[in-house]
């Protein structure tokens, strides 16, 4: 709430001329956690300051919509033109290969989303962004070819997860299992027998969801699923309505973040995307990256009430 509230008092303006040197300080972080980062599962993904933690590459989400926004914002309707373009996925694509090689794959896949949104914002050729994607497909197997052995297996366990119930595919399956036991209206607060009994891993986190269906239900669900809706709407509302370009471009890559990581998690939670480990903006445990939904929060606010200023 401090941060949100620091974001909202700070003009936006300012903090976009702020975009390279926060970007510069993001990526000195990012290279500080391959070569002094706390170790977690499977991955290199912490700093610590004392009893402090810092997950870097959380903040790094937003840190690069500040940095594409001052980039955008300063070439204009350059932007139009391919090596300009290609400059921004350029400058997406260093904080992505530093948190790729954590190895850190769901908060990686967050970043192309942000570049793609605000780039469109922006005033690029559409064209343009079909031929990149296009590209992106076709290196697929590359990519594949790049990926660590878990990472490997957490796709092929999506398609089937079946083949190793008890096993790899214990999360998907569980995860199934405790949605559809809520039914319409739930269980309950706190009566959920999928978490209590510790069928589901990792419920407070990844899998938040479940809980919250299985508690409460399809109407639970539905409810949740309508606030966000709300809630994401109403921050492009923003960035259409506001007069300038580089609020726009904020509102826009603060509720890309925030609209990703709601997608993704649900849909992993219903089986219909591998598991990647993304968390759920206001639900799921986890300080860094709350702290980066709630600078989102802020970075909104922001530019609604600076949009007043402009109109004036």
């Amino acid at each position: 709430l401090a941060v949100a509230f620091v974001l909202v008092c700070l003009d936006h303006r300012f903090l976009v001329s702020m975009g390279p040197l926060m970007y510069a300080v993001a990526i000195g972080l990012l290279i500080g956690v391959l070569l002094v980062g706390t170790e977690g599962k499977n991955a290199q993904r912490w700093l610590s300051f004392g009893p402090f933690r810092l997950q870097p590459s959380e903040q790094s989400k937003l840190v690069l919509v500040y940095m594409l926004t001052w980039y955008l914002t300063t070439i204009g309707e350059r932007v139009r033109r391919l090596p300009y373009l290609l400059l921004a996925f350029v400058i997406a694509a260093v904080p992505s290969a530093l948190i790729l090689k954590q190895p850190n794959l769901g908060t990686a896949m967050t970043l192309p989303p942000i570049t793609f949104a605000m780039l469109y914002i922006a005033g690029c050729k559409r064209w343009h962004l079909l031929m990149i994607i296009l590209i992106g497909l076709a290196a697929a197997p590359v990519g594949w070819s790049q990926m660590k052995p878990y990472q490997r297996d957490r796709i092929l366990t999506f398609l089937n997860p079946e083949q190793d119930p008890q096993g790899k595919g214990w999360h998907t399956i569980q995860s199934k299992i405790t949605v559809g036991s809520g039914e319409l209206s739930g269980k309950g607060f706190l009566k959920g027998t999928q978490t209590r009994l510790r069928y589901l891993p990792e419920h407070h986190t990844d899998f938040i969801f479940s809980v919250l269906a299985e508690e409460h239900g399809l109407i639970g669900a539905m409810v949740v699923l309508s606030l966000f809706a709300a809630f994401l709407l109403r921050g492009l509302q923003f960035a259409r309505d506001c007069p300038e370009m580089s609020g726009s471009l904020l509102a826009t890559g603060a509720v890309t973040i925030m609209a990703v990581h709601v997608f993704v998690n649900v849909a992993i939670t219903l089986g219909l995307m591998p598991v990647t480990g993304l968390p759920l903006p206001f639900f799921s445990f986890g300080g860094s990256f709350y702290l980066t939904t709630m600078m989102c929060v802020g970075v909104l606010l922001n530019v609604n009430i600076r949009r007043g200023m402009f109109e004036r």
